[in-house]
């Protein structure tokens, strides 16, 4: 009788092949729906900001409110993390070096883990630059320390370290474009560790070994989406009892200079005169962005139709000042639109707006060309559509 040696490695194969087409469509359910709550949300959202604005302090409805506005960020703040699982999100990447990154957040790393958790940061000899999206990757980094804080219920240590490995000391997966060298940040515990049973469920949303609301099950897979995205692979080591390792890998760049990041700066509400041309499919939204950007000075010509959008503008181009347009949308998508427009007046000015990267915004050529993230803040609309026209 003739044994089969490739068999069991035929049989992982295929369960990796299967792991990964079932991951990938719960990915793209996932996406799906973020973007559309991400839609209801920025009505939602800015339509409590609007009501705020007209109730004093004092005011018998400030305080319910105040608590929807809470719930919608919460909201927020879950679909963002299913748009991070899914690779959905909107990413604005530049050189990073990650020594700074682990650095920076080692105080408020301190903060978030309990006083029986000694953190111990350790960064590379060399500069660990990679082009990442700086905000996403502390988010990452902040999980998974938290993950780690929840494998230590009776104290321990977490480590956060950073090390350039050049291409022979790693295996990369074969979906991971091969580059010359790559930065690792591994988070590593002395906690309960893995069972074996859990290691293949780490990364699917909503999956979750803590106590019923304990936790939402997507911090881990929120950091596997934006790693992914973000052209790295994270790996995880771990056994019962001896603890965790999650090591993200990403290619190093040769930066000369890193680009620091800079602070939020709250947003003011800034004043205008100019026209807005508004091109928004999704209806409630529209309304409410017609509401803020007439609230603060400009006339608005709304409309859900690109094709009608450049109509409007082949009549009265001369008067508009700036395009607002989602960038996903039926019949021509955002920036298709606004290469339209840019080629009959490139001094046309462009803020486009998305709830996730289902096609990314191309590079137009053009200083006055903005991008807001849905669901966002009226002022930080206010203030980004004030900020491209200025």
């Amino acid at each position: 009788m003739t044994v089969d040696r490739q068999a069991p490695e035929r049989r992982a194969l295929e369960e990796r092949v299967a792991h990964l087409e079932k991951m990938e469509s719960i990915g793209r359910l996932a996406g799906g729906v973020a973007h559309d709550f991400n839609n209801l949300l920025t009505a939602i959202l800015g339509y409590t900001e609007l009501l705020l604005e007209n109730h004093p302090e004092s005011g018998p409805d400030r305080l319910a409110l105040t608590e929807i506005q809470k719930a919608g960020q919460r909201a927020a703040s879950l679909t963002q993390q299913l748009l991070a699982f899914s690779r959905k999100q909107v990413l604005t990447t530049q050189d990073v070096d990650l020594n700074q990154t682990v650095l920076g957040l080692q105080n408020m790393l301190t903060r978030v883990i309990r006083e029986d958790i000694t953190l111990r940061c350790e960064v590379a000899g060399e500069p660990a630059t990679v082009r990442v999206d700086p905000a996403q990757i502390e988010q990452a980094i902040i999980n998974l320390v938290l993950n780690a804080r929840d494998a230590l219920p009776a104290g321990g240590w977490i480590r956060v370290d950073v090390a350039c490995l050049p291409a022979f000391a790693v295996t990369p997966p074969a979906d991971v474009v091969a580059a010359e060298s790559y930065v690792r940040v591994r988070v590593s515990d002395n906690g309960v560790g893995i069972v074996p049973e859990v290691m293949p469920h780490l990364f699917e949303p909503f999956f979750t070994t803590k106590a019923h609301g304990k936790g939402t099950g997507l911090g881990l897979a929120s950091v596997h989406g934006i790693v992914h995205q973000s052209n790295g692979w994270i790996d995880v080591a771990s056994a019962p009892g001896e603890g965790a390792a999650f090591a993200m890998h990403f290619p190093a760049t040769q930066a000369r200079q890193v680009i620091a990041v800079p602070e939020p700066v709250a947003a003011a509400p800034a004043r205008g005169h100019e026209t807005v041309l508004l091109v928004e499919d999704e209806e409630a939204v529209r309304r409410i962005i017609c509401a803020v950007l007439r609230r603060h000075g400009y006339t608005v010509i709304d409309t859900g139709s690109p094709i009608e959008a450049c109509g409007i503008f082949d009549r009265r181009s001369d008067e508009i000042d700036l395009l607002v347009t989602d960038v996903v949308m039926p019949e021509m998508n955002g920036p298709a639109l606004a290469q339209r427009l840019i080629g009959q007046r490139p001094a046309l000015r462009v803020l486009f707006m998305s709830g996730y990267a289902g096609m990314p915004v191309p590079d137009i050529r053009n200083p006055h060309v903005g991008f807001l993230s849905k669901p966002f803040q009226t002022a930080v609309l206010a203030a980004r559509v004030r900020e491209i026209l200025a």
